[in-house]
């Protein structure tokens, strides 16, 4: 199991967080976002990684998905409309209804990752809003089908991964989504892998929130994808990345802010009014959820389930209340957890992930019966429920015993 950071803004001088992550042995590679890099910051990025980190993987999403909205003057679209991404630019969704302007799309954005330092390329695509049986859906098909000739065409050999994004929504309806499959999966020519992203109707939500039907059709995905050959990478993953890692999964990704956790669009989008910077918090594998930094200081010591035990924990020193000294820290100890669940030659199995929802309802619970201790809002135990319902209907979609 591999887990890459979701780069996104606020990365640090010479990618300072990645680095870290990297030399600290908690990251494996990096998907670069040009939304919030300039070109040149890219290079760098790119450049070190494979100075220092030859082993890492490199990759680059061009994000064309956000060219739909880019029409939209309030839309935030960052660094995206500068010059030095030329292959993107403002598109209308009846545009791209025409199969040759998506070989135009995905020539551009190919071309111009043939002078990164990547170490597979991504190809562009939209997203899937609502459902499978969509004209989104078609236009995708024409990204997925064009996408592999064209890169054979080319000559470069560094393996191939498409994007499909899709809804949350859209997983949730099982003969649509087989279907889909059954078209993506008999490619005459196949690409070496996909680039996951699912997305959510915002990113505030929690990661270990998701309903539990599009966990399951995420899963599936996977599994799917795997074993007709495919290597799968999922973006913006967090604490699910082992369980979709143990459908079939290769790698997983997330990030620093809410908006690298969890994929959606209002990442582009005009700007809600208000909003604050978070309370830091702590991700317990114990209790397969974040906590905040305080809930974690009262809890430590009573019930160090709750204590991953990893060198990351240092960056809680109960001498400061457990709280962190900066982001930095604790998207470090987020990586460092996430990882830990297993290594990055072998995969997770399902019989794990049962585990380890079992382990965090008994610790709950343990924890439940001190009502002082009990943990609320975000940090109590709702999204078992969700976890657990969502392994199970996996299993039924996939035909699998547990």
């Amino acid at each position: 199991m591999k887990l890459f950071a979701q780069q996104g803004y606020g990365t640090g001088n010479g990618g300072r967080k990645i680095i870290e992550g990297l030399s600290q042995g908690y990251l494996h590679g990096a998907i670069l976002s040009p939304k919030d890099y300039r070109l040149d910051r890219v290079q760098e990025l790119l450049d070190l990684m494979s100075t220092q980190f030859g082993d890492a993987d490199r990759l680059f999403d061009p994000q064309l998905y956000a060219s739909l909205i880019a029409h939209d003057p309030a839309a935030r679209m960052g660094r995206l409309l500068d010059e030095e991404y030329p292959y993107f630019g403002p598109r209308r969704r009846s545009d791209l209804e025409s199969e040759g302007n998506v070989v135009i799309d995905l020539r551009a954005c190919l071309e111009f990752q043939l002078e990164l330092d990547v170490t597979s390329v991504i190809a562009p695509n939209i997203v899937i809003k609502r459902s499978f049986n969509s004209i989104e859906a078609v236009i995708s098909k024409h990204f997925i089908r064009n996408a592999a000739s064209f890169w054979e065409e080319i000559g470069d050999e560094r393996p191939l991964l498409v994007t499909i994004a899709v809804d949350a929504e859209a997983l949730q309806d099982r003969t649509e989504l087989e279907a889909f499959l059954a078209d993506i999966t008999l490619m005459d020519a196949p690409p070496a892998g996909f680039y996951l992203l699912i997305a959510n109707p915002t990113s505030q939500i929690a990661p270990e929130l998701v309903d539990y039907r599009t966990m399951a059709g995420w899963m599936f995905l996977n599994h799917s994808l795997r074993i007709n050959g495919f290597e799968v990478v999922n973006g913006f993953s967090d604490i699910l990345t082992p369980f979709l890692c143990a459908a079939g999964g290769s790698a997983g990704a997330t990030g620093w802010w809410a908006n690298l956790k969890v994929f959606s669009m209002d990442r582009f989008e005009p700007p809600s009014p208000g909003g604050r910077r978070p309370v830091p918090r702590y991700l317990s594998r114990g209790l397969l959820n974040s906590i905040r930094f305080d809930e974690f200081q009262r809890l430590r010591d009573e019930f160090p389930g709750v204590v991953n035990q990893l060198p990351s924990d240092d960056l809680y020193d109960v001498e400061n209340g457990s709280q962190p000294d900066g982001q930095e820290a604790e998207i470090l100890q987020t990586w460092d957890t996430i990882s830990s669940f297993a290594a990055i030659d072998e995969a997770p199995e399902l019989s794990e992930c049962v585990e380890w929802i079992e382990t965090a309802e008994d610790l709950y619970n343990t924890i439940n019966t001190s009502p002082a201790m009990r943990l609320s809002g975000r940090s109590n135990d709702a999204h078992l429920g969700h976890l657990r319902s969502g392994l199970e209907l996996f299993a039924e979609l996939a035909e699998i015993d547990l």
